[in-house]
């Protein structure tokens, strides 16, 4: 399996960060300062949002490990 390179750009106020193995129309994340949701996704597989608060309650729950089994 090819590795991915995250793509990252970032403003003062914006994060885009692209999952990609080959191209930039990969799997994205983006967050801004200025909006309360937070949108993941990309064309092929569709995008779904989260608020600030759904997206900090998965980041948490990913830095304990609850996925860890399923991934390894």
């Amino acid at each position: 399996m090819k590795s991915l390179k995250p793509i990252t750009i970032q403003t003062e106020n914006n994060l885009h960060i692209t999952f990609c193995k080959t191209c930039k129309t990969c799997p994205a994340v983006d967050i801004s300062k200025d909006k309360d949701i937070v949108v993941i996704g990309g064309d092929e597989e569709g995008y779904t949002e989260f608020t600030k608060e759904q997206f900090e309650l998965f980041v948490q729950e990913v830095k304990k490990g609850i996925f860890d089994e399923y991934i390894k």
